[in-house]
């Protein structure tokens, strides 16, 4: 394989184990979760505690000409864009993270991995046979009684991002490579530049980053709920409870599926 850092193998194969993927590089790999959360002084009003919702062909069809001649299927299901989402803005001023580990002993679960399950439902993530719409009831009852917003998939979160902005400042590592999920749009910035709001804005929507002395890397794969941080053993084991990332650390057969 090229070397992953300049080619378009910044996240491994489904039918690859994760650290297999990564062994020439880093050969510690961990699964962090990306966080629920709740928004201080929240009265709920119009927000929404999921990021997408279902529509109808019609609506899809008066918002965007593009589908008008897309015929009715009855087993399609058509998500968008929640506008009565919180904005970043909201996000980072009022946003407080809730723990996997509390929707897990508090919403009704028995495992991590139904709530991933619950999550990739919730966006049609997952085909007919896998979907699990008992375990995305559950969450949806739970998350809307107590006013506790899902996370998004395919990008890394506001939350996560201000952690990953704080532990590389305090590592020192300052010059950071940010790249699109199709390795078209790469850049370089000195996070030493922005206040860790700057940052955020200014990296939203990226999917890999890494220092540039690649000691490091956090990636995430497009319908995910859960992002990678990749690197030496001894490295990880200091900034994971250090950043208070949540998570788990993957063993030699951990793939991308864990949740099955």
């Amino acid at each position: 394989m090229d070397n992953i850092f300049d080619t378009n193998h910044l996240y491994p194969e489904y039918e690859s184990t994760l650290k297999q993927h990564f062994g020439d590089y880093f050969d510690s790999v961990f699964i962090a979760f990306s966080p629920f959360f709740q928004l201080n002084n929240n009265e709920q009003g119009e927000l929404e505690v999921s990021p997408t919702r279902i529509i109808s062909l019609t609506e899809l069809q008066e918002k965007n000409d593009t589908f008008k001649n897309l015929e009715p299927f009855d087993g399609r299901v058509i998500y968008t864009q929640n506008p009565n989402y919180p904005t970043n803005e909201e996000i980072i001023k009022d946003g407080v993270i809730v723990p996997w580990q509390y929707i897990l002993e508090h919403g009704g679960f028995s495992e991590l991995s139904e709530i991933n399950l619950a999550l990739r439902t919730s966006i049609g993530a997952l085909r007919k046979d896998l979907k699990k719409e008992d375990l995305n009831k559950i969450l949806d009852d739970f998350s809307n009684k107590n006013c506790i917003f899902l996370p998004t998939e395919g990008r890394i979160e506001i939350l996560s991002l201000i952690k990953i902005y704080n532990c590389l400042t305090a590592l020192g590592k300052l010059e950071l490579v940010v790249t699109d999920e199709f390795f078209e749009d790469r850049k370089t910035l000195n996070i030493s530049e922005f206040t860790f709001s700057e940052f955020v804005l200014q990296v939203r929507g990226y999917v890999y980053f890494f220092p540039i002395d690649r000691s490091l890397l956090f990636t995430i794969e497009w319908d995910s709920f859960f992002f990678l941080i990749c690197g030496d053993h001894e490295l990880l084991h200091y900034i994971i409870p250090e950043f208070e990332f949540e998570g788990f650390y993957c063993n030699n057969d951990t793939m991308h599926n864990w949740d099955f």
